[in-house]
């Protein structure tokens, strides 16, 4: 009976054991299972945080967000609208934006600075000269001294630039400063000026108002307007920035096959855009993301040196990143 208690006991033990090191293994599995999803999931949700100006090339970005194709790319992306160049640029060089809209011009000074920066894609950009409201193009080309609203070394003054200078009218261009584009479209339909430079919607807006479209920079073979990312977020974050291209052309998709009216109160609301012009402004067919326009950057690095706006020489391969887009 003593033998068969002991052995009893020792069974006992075994058995006791052996539930210990099933549970432990349990947890282990279960601890690993964790540790794996949560592992991809910050692999998965990469975030970005991109700078906008509030204009037209705007549009597929904010779309992008608004319908979930970043979130179905499994990215977060933070979006930051800007009114000002300036304010942009300040969030890009302390690094608190991994990319943003600029232009062709930005990269030069960015380069010229010392900063890392790199073209990476085009975006949506035309920049339209608009005509005073009581001139019509006709008497606006007639007249001695065209006082143009823009604001300085900027895109708007290198399109400014070289629409006078397709049209003939460099002698008679005499710009006038005006950084705030709300204040430019203001002194303009109050015949304050000849004409004045602006981006979409504001031209469509000053059309509207009774001005008379002048020249623009599709009309001229240029697109200067472009996505810049930093080196350093460049080698971080490829993965996602490659991502954030892939949901880009799916708004496309969806701009181009869906009206208006099912979107515009997203414009309305992320990028200011005039309630009023929803049955008016016509939303372009846009493109997929593709590689900045070559020969945009050699005028406009040309234009920059004439002006004394910068020293140096740059090859476009050398400060782009071209091998982040779709289907390169």
């Amino acid at each position: 009976m003593i033998e068969c208690s002991v052995e009893k006991k020792r069974e006992d033990r075994v058995l006791k054991n052996y539930k210990i090191i099933g549970k432990v293994q349990s947890v282990s599995v279960l601890l690993f299972v964790i540790a794996f999803f949560v592992g991809c999931n910050s692999t998965e949700n990469k975030q970005l945080d991109i700078g906008l100006m509030s204009d037209l090339g705007a549009v597929p970005i904010v779309i992008a967000k608004e319908k979930g194709f970043f979130e179905e790319e499994n990215i977060d992306v933070n979006l930051e609208v800007f009114r000002s160049a300036v304010d942009r640029d300040s969030a890009l060089q302390t690094n608190n934006l991994d990319g943003a809209m600029a232009d062709m011009l930005t990269i030069f000074f960015y380069r010229e600075a010392g900063y890392d920066m790199k073209m990476v894609s085009n975006t949506y950009g035309n920049y339209k000269l608009v005509s005073s409201p009581d001139l019509t193009s006709e008497e606006f080309m007639a007249v001695e001294k065209k006082q143009i609203g823009l604001s300085s070394n900027t895109v708007i003054d290198f399109a400014t630039s070289v629409i006078a200078d397709e049209m003939g009218f460099t002698d008679t261009l005499d710009k006038v400063a005006i950084p705030q584009m709300p204040v430019r479209l203001e002194m303009l339909g109050s015949n304050e000026l000849s004409g004045a430079t602006l981006p979409e919607p504001l031209a469509t807006n000053a059309m509207i108002d009774g001005g008379a479209l002048i020249g623009d920079t599709e009309g001229e073979g240029l697109y200067p307007a472009i996505m810049i990312f930093s080196q350093a977020s460049i080698e971080e974050n490829t993965e996602a920035i490659e991502s954030f291209f892939l949901a880009y052309n799916e708004a496309v998709d969806y701009l181009n096959t869906t009206d208006v009216s099912e979107y515009y109160d997203i414009l309305v609301e992320e990028l200011g855009f005039s309630e009023s012009l929803e049955d008016i402004f016509e939303i372009p067919e846009f493109e997929y993301i593709d590689r900045p326009d070559q020969n945009t950057f050699e005028v406009a690095q040309s234009w920059m040196q004439e002006a004394g706006l910068i020293e140096n020489a740059y090859e476009y391969e050398a400060i782009s990143q071209l091998n982040l887009l779709p289907n390169r």
